[in-house]
């Protein structure tokens, strides 16, 4: 046989406990496990229930079915990913780490003196604007 007493001291029980007068417990306990059977019945994990001063519960609402585990496909990606090799590339050895700032900022690095202008002085390869002679501002 079970103990009221100890059903009281129950976290999920004790504040049904606390609301219903102590001579009605045993009603209170019978009614509560009639409800979870129903519950249990409809196929459902929750409900919301309304509880009596004298231990009658009735079932308000009922939670929401629970999940088909069958129903649940995990979304399949829409990349590879980074650690796969058709990311990685053959990089020519002209956009090397070390020199790349010599074939994309010719001016910063005194001209074009990169592996593939080895032939070109630096005044030869540039034309326009930047093949001319530096101008004092007078401004």
């Amino acid at each position: 046989m079970f103990s009221l007493a100890r059903l009281r001291k129950e976290p999920a029980l004790a504040r049904y406990f606390a609301f219903v007068h102590p001579f009605f417990w045993p009603v209170l306990i019978w009614q509560l496990a009639r409800a979870v059977e129903e519950v249990r019945a409809a196929g459902r994990s929750r409900a919301m229930l309304r509880v009596m001063w004298w231990g009658g519960v009735h079932i308000e609402y009922l939670g929401d079915a629970a999940p088909n585990p069958s129903a649940y496909r995990p979304v399949e990606p829409t990349r590879k990913p980074w650690s796969d090799p058709c990311w990685s590339s053959a990089v020519p050895a002209i956009f090397n780490a070390d020199e790349s700032h010599t074939l994309f900022f010719p001016r910063i690095c005194g001209g074009f003196e990169g592996k593939a202008f080895a032939l070109q002085t630096p005044r030869e390869g540039m034309k326009g604007a930047c093949a001319r002679a530096a101008r004092p501002d007078t401004s």
